[in-house]
C-alpha cells in the first residue's frame, strides 16, 4: 500500500470508527417537578454524593441528578455532577471494560451538554465552527465542565482504540489548555496531572518528553499533595516509562500508607486510589 493509500485508508477508519453523537445535539427527556420537589431531590442527591465510595450509592445519586437535570435541562451544577459523577463511577468501580467505555461515553455527553450552557459556545458550534475553535468563549464558570469533559473523552477513547484517540487528541489538548489558563490549580493540580501522562505517553514524534512528565507531575504534587491519583498515575505511566522499579514500588506504597483517604472532600477518590495502588504493585513485575 502506497503512502497516500495507506492515508486515505487511515483518515477513513478514524471517521468510520470513532463515530459519536456531541451531547448537546442528544435529546433531554423532559420532566415537570415543583419548587419544593426541586429541594428534596438536590438535598437528596448531594447527601448521596457525600458517600459516593459505595457504588450504589454513587448511581442512587446520579440517578437522582438525572432527575434534577430532566426538570431544568441548563442547570450548569447539576449537570456537572453527572460529568464528573459517571467519570468516577466508570473510573473507579467498574472493571468491565466495555461497560467502562459506554460509562465515559455517558460522562463525555453530560459534559459536553454543560459546555452547551454557555450561550456564545453553542452559538458557535452550531454556527459551524468546530469545537476547538469555539473554546476561546467558555469562561471560569465551565472549568468543571472542560476539565470532566476531556477526561471522560480521554478515558473513551484510550478504551476505543488508537482511531478514537488520534480523533480527539487535539480536542482534549484544548480543553486542558482552556482550563490551565483560566484555572491553573483547578481540582488538586489536574492541568500538570494531565501533562505528566501526556508527556510520558505520548511517543517522542508527538510530543512526549519524560524530564516534561516529571516536572508536572512535581507541579501537580506541589499544588495538591493530598490527591493520592497524582502519585498513582505517577507511577503508572512515569516510573514505569522510566524504568524505575524502585521509585515505582516506593510511590505506591506511600499511597498505600497514606491517611488522606480519609480527607474530607477526597476521601471517596483516594480510597479509590488506594484500589488502583495495590493492583498496580501486584502487577509489578509483570510492567517491569
Amino acid at each position: 500500500m502506497n503512502l497516500f493509500k495507506y492515508a486515505f485508508f487511515l483518515v477513513f477508519v478514524i471517521s468510520c470508527s470513532t463515530t459519536r453523537q456531541e451531547g448537546w445535539n442528544k435529546s433531554t427527556k423532559s420532566v415537570e417537578l415543583t419548587a419544593a420537589q426541586v429541594s428534596n431531590l438536590t438535598k437528596e442527591a448531594k447527601d448521596l454524593w457525600a458517600k459516593r465510595v459505595e457504588t450504589e450509592t454513587l448511581k442512587k445519586s446520579l440517578e437522582k441528578f438525572e432527575q434534577l437535570h430532566s426538570a431544568n435541562p441548563n442547570d450548569l451544577e447539576t449537570l456537572i455532577y453527572l460529568t464528573r459523577g459517571y467519570y468516577f463511577l466508570a473510573d473507579a468501580h467498574i472493571d468491565d471494560i466495555e461497560k467502562k467505555k459506554e460509562v465515559y461515553e455517558k460522562a463525555t455527553a453530560f459534559g459536553e451538554k454543560a459546555l452547551a450552557t454557555n450561550e456564545e459556545f453553542k452559538k458557535k458550534v452550531s454556527s459551524g465552527k468546530s469545537v476547538e475553535e469555539s473554546l476561546d468563549v467558555l469562561t471560569v464558570n465551565e472549568v468543571p465542565a472542560m476539565y470532566w469533559t476531556a477526561a471522560s473523552l480521554g478515558k473513551w477513547a484510550k478504551a476505543t482504540g488508537i482511531a478514537a484517540a488520534l480523533k480527539y487528541k487535539t480536542r482534549i489538548k484544548g480543553l486542558i489548555e482552556r482550563v490551565e489558563k483560566l484555572q491553573p490549580n483547578y481540582f488538586y493540580g489536574a492541568a500538570p496531572r494531565y501533562w505528566g501522562g501526556f508527556y510520558a505517553v505520548a511517543p517522542s514524534f508527538a510530543g512526549g518528553d519524560l524530564k516534561k512528565s516529571k516536572t508536572s507531575f512535581e507541579k501537580s504534587l506541589t499544588i495538591a499533595p493530598e490527591y493520592l491519583g497524582t502519585k498513582v498515575l505517577m507511577a503508572e505511566v512515569y516510573w514505569t516509562k522510566a524504568g524505575d522499579k524502585k521509585q515505582f514500588e516506593a510511590t505506591l506504597k506511600d499511597v498505600l500508607n497514606s491517611k488522606e483517604d480519609k480527607h474530607k472532600e477526597l476521601g471517596a477518590e483516594n480510597f479509590w486510589e488506594k484500589k488502583k495502588a495495590e493492583k498496580l504493585l501486584k502487577k509489578m513485575d509483570d510492567l517491569f
